[in-house]
């Protein structure tokens, strides 16, 4: 009997953080946003930017530059937002820019363990790292990655939250043609349940 098993592949969207290509895998990735209103949240973590309106549910972001205590970037009306469902809450994920769907084979995979020596290969948030024509990618795993410096701030943030209203559109941040979600118009990925 002649058995062709083709080898077993994952499915991530690339996105850059600074000039590093990161990925996440695309089963939890609900859509691609762009920038829209955000609302702070008083006295949460750095990390969390504030929350926002899509489709009338209260959805908190996340600036990941600050979450990983990378250098600042200014926000802009193209800056994307990644949202992601983690249990029964809807995260966005604020990134610089959203590059690509990338499928990979587990080959192609490598674990931080093999390659850096002891415990500094122990890096929870880190599934994997891939080199690929486009530099090396950064695997995260998004788990660990939320629960990654200040998760309890981050757990209050979204208990208040899960009592609060979906904000209005109150900070002054321009809205094009007045919409709650404007969709990447490079990348717009839904998944169906």
């Amino acid at each position: 009997m002649n058995h062709s098993s083709q080898p077993e592949t994952r499915a991530l969207v690339t996105f850059r953080l600074d000039r590093q290509i990161c990925a996440l895998p695309i089963e939890p990735i609900v859509q691609i946003i762009e920038m829209v209103t955000i609302t702070p949240i008083p006295q949460a973590n750095r990390s969390v930017e504030g929350m926002i309106n899509v489709r009338s549910v209260v959805v908190p972001v996340i600036n990941l530059r600050r979450h990983l205590g990378m250098p600042e970037a200014g926000l802009q009306l193209n800056t994307p937002a990644i949202l992601v469902q983690v249990g029964e809450q809807m995260i966005g994920l604020m990134v610089d820019q959203v590059l690509d769907v990338l499928t990979l084979t587990a080959d192609q995979v490598a674990c931080p363990a093999d390659i850096l020596p002891g415990e500094l290969g122990d890096i929870p948030i880190l599934d994997g790292l891939a080199q690929t024509p486009q530099g090396m990618v950064l695997l995260f795993d998004l788990e660990h990655l939320l629960a990654f410096n200040g998760s309890c701030e981050l757990d209050r943030a979204l208990a208040a939250l899960s009592t609060a209203e979906a904000p209005s559109n109150d900070v002054a941040l321009p809205q094009p043609d007045d919409q709650d979600v404007v969709p990447d118009t490079a990348v717009l990925v839904e998944v169906q349940a």
